[in-house]
């Protein structure tokens, strides 16, 4: 059992420092999402519960437990220590997932709009293409966002916008940003 409980711990760990450190990653191009969700048709409260998030800390939960009572208790109590392993990180990824939740409903945890993109420049890190999207890496208060990005309309179909060109955001609608580059922006002003 203690097989399970070290590797819960190094992948919830793991994935909780890459999504704790990965803005310091960021120059290494490591993008690390886990706040994924699952969309499980009428289910969507077990969907919310099965987050990609409340998973890691469930992971994390579980194995952390696991390991120090088994040090503690040398593998004498190997049951309990199994029981409460498993109570930990159910409830740790429970109360992780709730907070979140509240954090979305709530204005302390609300995200700037998608408006507040626009008219920031950034960076092409997928090239963006006529025919299909990419994305791109823009700033935000202090904070580096990597957003998908497509070419705005008014921009040349034969324009491709390759990684490391300079862009500014012109609108933004499901999460997905509309960019033209640097250079036109500045000639149409």
């Amino acid at each position: 059992m203690l097989t399970a409980y070290i590797f819960s711990l190094l992948v919830g760990g793991g994935f909780l420092a890459l999504s704790v450190f990965g803005d310091f990653l960021d120059g290494m191009d490591i993008d690390v999402d886990v706040d994924g969700e699952l969309d499980v048709g009428g289910g969507a409260e077990v969907a919310k519960l099965l987050s990609l998030r409340t998973i890691v800390y469930t992971l994390f939960g579980f194995g952390a437990t696991g390991a120090i009572l088994h040090a503690v208790w040398g593998g004498a109590s190997a049951g309990l220590t199994a029981i409460v392993a498993s109570a930990t990180g159910l409830a740790s990824g429970a109360f992780i997932s709730a907070v979140f939740r509240y954090l979305k409903r709530s204005e302390g945890g609300a995200e700037l709009g998608e408006r507040s993109f626009v008219g920031l420049t950034g960076e092409v890190s997928l090239e963006i293409a006529a025919d299909s999207a990419g994305t791109v890496k823009v700033v935000r208060g202090e904070r580096r966002h990597s957003v998908r990005a497509r070419l705005d309309a008014t921009c040349p179909d034969d324009l491709p916008l390759r990684a490391g060109q300079s862009v500014v955001v012109v609108g933004m609608a499901d999460g997905i940003a509309t960019v033209v580059p640097v250079d036109m922006k500045l000639l149409e002003e």
